[in-house]
């Protein structure tokens, strides 16, 4: 048909090619029941034998061109959900480990790609961390970011934490976020709350999203990276709930996590290179990495 001849064949060409673009982009989950309220908000809680693999294979990282066994990660996908998660777990006993995170106070809203803010300090893994808030057309964070002793941006005692304190270093996961708890901390990370912690699992709404996480265990010696998404699954609806990332991190050995900004925030990068991320990733405003010194 010749679309030139009349101004109404050319609307309806263009009212089927959007609607095609529209079905594809809706269907692009491996059903359609992902996209769906109720499959966001499904009350079930996987259980763990489905959410892990039966025995845990921690694989050695290649770092600049070596195997570097304070570095390890699983990864597994939980078909039966279109899933992918994976978990970065780091010795923070190894030498000359040194902490890189954003923003400083300059950069205060500014936002960047997890994997360009990776590559441009050279990290050897990184992940997104504090949730924001849109004010005018800046991204500013809504929980505590210590940054070098320097508080970056102020407390919230909504919301649980993730710090840091040297000499040697060690991670801390702190349920509440106050200037004692991090007076000893020159580095701290607000997230969202605290899901698992001294074995204990905590409940919440019943929400599939990405998700980015973070655990540690024996006295905060072992650090742990925790990412999932949705396999080409656009809406970030598909991937999992507090609970079960709780479950699987718990099963990976972490005796306490907390959850950082997820959805399409959710990034995870190992080497400068994206390990996971959801289909739609946005630019976020603060993340840190690990490094080994110069």
């Amino acid at each position: 048909m010749n679309y030139r001849q009349t101004g109404k064949s050319r609307k309806t060409f263009f009212g089927s090619f959007l609607a095609l673009a529209l079905a594809l982009f809706f269907t692009s989950c491996q059903t359609t029941s992902f996209l769906l309220r109720d499959k966001y908000t499904d009350p079930q809680v996987l259980p763990v034998e489905l959410l892990c693999p039966q025995e845990i294979d921690w694989q050695p990282v290649e770092i600049n061109g070596k195997t570097d066994s304070n570095f390890s990660l699983v990864s597994y996908i939980i078909h039966e959900e279109n899933v992918e998660w994976k978990c970065l777990k780091i010795d923070l006993d190894a030498e000359n480990l040194e902490i890189i995170a954003a923003p400083y106070t300059k950069d205060l809203g500014k936002r960047f790609f997890l994997k360009d803010f990776s590559r441009k300090n050279k990290l050897l893994a990184a992940v997104n961390t504090v949730p924001f808030d849109l004010d005018g057309r800046t991204f500013i964070p809504v929980s505590i970011v210590k940054i070098d002793n320097q508080e970056i941006c102020p407390i919230n005692k909504t919301y649980s934490a993730l710090a840091f304190s040297l000499n040697p270093l060690r991670a801390k996961i702190f349920n509440a976020q106050t200037e004692e708890a991090f007076k000893n901390c020159p580095y701290a990370f607000g997230g969202f709350f605290t899901i698992l912690q001294d074995g204990q699992i905590f409940e919440f709404e019943k929400y599939k999203r990405s998700r980015t996480a973070v655990g540690i265990s024996e006295n905060g010696r072992y650090l742990y990276l925790f990412a999932c998404c949705g396999i080409a699954c656009p809406t970030g609806r598909n991937g999992l709930n507090f609970q079960e990332c709780a479950l699987i991190l718990q099963k990976l050995g972490a005796e306490s996590a907390l959850e950082f900004d997820g959805g399409h925030s959710t990034g995870l990068t190992i080497n400068g290179k994206n390990a996971i991320k959801p289909s739609l990733q946005r630019q976020v405003p603060a993340a840190f990495g690990l490094r080994y010194k110069d």
